[in-house]
């Protein structure tokens, strides 16, 4: 899983093919849950697959006021103008949610990973992502 740590990560994850991102916030059991299932979902797409075609990655949003957090927030609000999916404000409470993106577009979203479990969450990134 590839970490988005600057602009530059954000702007690499933008360009790939197929891309799912899990927004984590480290004061939410709701985020830690999911980040667990987000992983297992890896391993299993991991298992099926190595052309690369999808990658998975993590956004830390812990700490509100970083650069990071605000590209991001920058981004995601634009995504959701455009009409792409609704996001906000389900993404911003600590749900770990979870974006999937074809070359930098939002193409899916859903509030609580944990909910989806890592089966859920490999079959419906599969299924976003499928083409990519």
């Amino acid at each position: 899983m590839n970490q988005i740590r600057s602009e530059e990560y954000l702007a690499r994850m933008l360009s790939g093919k197929g891309a799912a991102l899990f927004v984590f916030v480290d004061w939410s059991e709701y985020a830690r849950r999911g980040l667990v299932a987000f992983k297992e979902a890896e391993a299993k797409l991991t298992e099926k697959s190595t052309d690369g075609s999808i990658s998975l990655w993590l956004a830390d949003i812990s700490s509100t006021d970083s650069p990071l957090s605000s590209a991001l927030h920058r981004w995601l609000t634009s995504q959701e103008q455009r009409g792409a999916v609704h996001m906000f404000p389900s993404i911003a409470v600590g749900n770990g949610s979870v974006v999937w993106m074809k070359s930098g577009e939002v193409v899916g979203f859903h509030a609580i990973a944990e909910r989806l479990g890592a089966d859920g969450l490999a079959h419906r990134t599969e299924e976003m992502l499928a083409d990519s």
